[in-house]
């Protein structure tokens, strides 16, 4: 099921989206049905069936306008004098801070990802979000390739892919477990300083030119939030998601 190819469109299957948004607040993500949709737009069926061939299509489209992958670009631009050690914990914070703002989002990511799931949607869609997903993993691991090329940290080709998934394995976990409520405070703590803790002994495991410091951390997520407050970061559309879903080159668009 292609995506929209104009603006009106894009305008329509964003309606949609947040009809079907508001029925996963209300009544969660299994029990919402895809029929429901078009009731909710004051639409028929055929043209909920014009943008999405099934619930599975909806939830994948929920999740790739609510990506933090569309925003951070952003926050860079607005940001020029980032550091590279800061640019290297970018993609971690940024997600901690929008997960603690939309909680829905981090359902999105957790039920998106699963292969049984994503494996029924329509094949665009399937290819968009593989673009997405591995969109985010390079905006892990570009900066710590630049990190090297600048000489900032010593490592390996080898040390570099391990980083990277130690601290996407990190985030994934650490967000899913914050987001449950499900574990006691003696076996899970959500503060932030106990997260800052984790993040800077796994990259500090490596050999950094200027260690990646809890207070350099502290200060990149006060500016996160605050550009998240004043309502850049709510890049939520089909034509934000269209701009950069099916870029080829995930190493070029993570700058």
């Amino acid at each position: 099921m292609q995506c929209p190819n104009n603006h009106a469109d894009a305008i329509r299957c964003n309606q949609l989206l947040d009809v079907a948004e508001e029925l996963i607040d209300n009544q969660g993500v299994v029990s919402f049905r895809f029929a429901q949709i078009a009731k909710g737009a004051g639409c028929s069926t055929n043209t909920l069936y014009k943008y999405f061939e099934s619930k599975e299509d909806v939830l994948v489209c929920l999740f790739l306008r609510n990506t933090t992958s569309s925003q951070i670009p952003i926050f860079i631009k607005e940001n020029p004098d980032l550091t590279i050690n800061e640019r290297s914990v970018l993609a971690v914070l940024f997600t901690f801070e929008v997960v603690k703002r939309s909680p829905i989002f981090n359902i999105l990511r957790v039920v998106s990802i699963n292969s049984m799931f994503w494996q029924l949607a329509s094949s665009d869609k399937i290819e968009i979000l593989r673009n997405r997903v591995n969109l985010f993993w390079s905006r892990i691991k570009r900066p710590l390739e630049d990190a090297v090329i600048s000489g900032d940290l010593t490592a390996t080709d080898t040390d570099i892919r391990d980083l990277s998934q130690a601290l996407y394995f990190f985030l994934a976990g650490a967000t899913s477990s914050f987001e449950s409520k499900l574990m006691d405070e003696q076996y899970f703590t959500s503060e932030d300083v106990l997260a800052y803790r984790h993040v800077s002994r796994l990259m500090n495991h490596y050999q950094w030119r200027k260690p990646i410091t809890q207070e350099m951390m502290q200060g990149l997520s006060k500016r996160i939030c605050a550009f998240l407050d004043k309502g850049s970061g709510k890049i939520r559309s089909c034509d934000t998601c269209l701009a950069i879903g099916k870029l080829n080159d995930c190493r070029q668009s993570a700058i």
